[in-house]
């Protein structure tokens, strides 16, 4: 146990839990966004190959990664990152720069995920929803360390 409390203090080992956690909740939300939107647009989660450059998958993506990311920020601010959020103070204002921060932050993972998505639906016809889930496991560890550093300067 001992060693366990010392990968902590040194590492953040639980905060990096803490946020995987924080993350998987807003991520789930963004990929029902997308299966439910998949089913709306197309009819099945799965599409043709050559519907990975569509601007109403883009757009799709879009919506579900902001309103994912907005509720992973919320889920942070209340569990993984509780003591250095309240340090900065409980104002509006404060949550609100923290949270365009995090948007900011998590625009490039999201483009990693986006990216990721797009070319294996392209490649392999893989669904969307499937290639959202690679994807953002190939972007947890940008989103992760910028928005310790940029977000809550943890």
């Amino acid at each position: 146990m001992e060693k366990i409390e010392e990968l902590n203090r040194e590492y953040g080992v639980f905060r990096a839990a803490e946020f995987g956690i924080a993350g998987a909740v807003g991520f789930l939300v963004a990929e029902g966004i997308i299966v439910a939107g998949l089913y709306a647009i197309y009819g099945e989660p799965s599409v043709p190959g050559g519907v990975s450059s569509s601007p109403i998958l883009l757009a799709l993506d879009v919506f579900a990664f902001v309103t994912g990311v907005t509720v992973g920020f919320f889920v942070n601010e209340r569990t993984t990152v509780r003591k250095i959020a309240d340090k900065e103070g409980k104002g509006e204002k404060n949550t609100l720069v923290r949270l365009a921060r995090f948007q900011g932050v998590y625009a490039l993972g999201n483009a990693i995920t986006i990216g990721v998505q797009f070319a294996l639906l392209a490649w392999f016809a893989l669904s969307p929803a499937i290639g959202n889930m690679v994807g953002a496991v190939v972007a947890f560890p940008v989103s992760y360390f910028i928005s310790m550093r940029a977000v809550w300067k943890a």
